[in-house]
């Protein structure tokens, strides 16, 4: 059986992941018109860099327990 730490870690990688090809996405082939396309960018980007950072922070603090 897989432990709440290790799905807790996929978890937060595949989102990682998904969140960021949404990004590249929106950048290659805008789906809105205007500026939409890369505010979305823009956001998404954002996102995955804050999850980058709460990643960092939740293995700092599965090592304490």
């Amino acid at each position: 059986m897989i432990s709440l730490k290790t799905f807790h870690l996929f978890f937060i990688i595949a989102s990682i992941i998904i969140i960021t090809y949404y990004g590249l996405f929106e950048l290659i082939t805008p789906t809105s018109p205007g500026n939409v396309s890369y505010i979305l960018s823009g956001l998404s980007f954002l996102i995955s860099i804050v999850l980058i950072a709460y990643s960092v922070s939740i293995v700092k603090k599965f090592r304490e327990i």
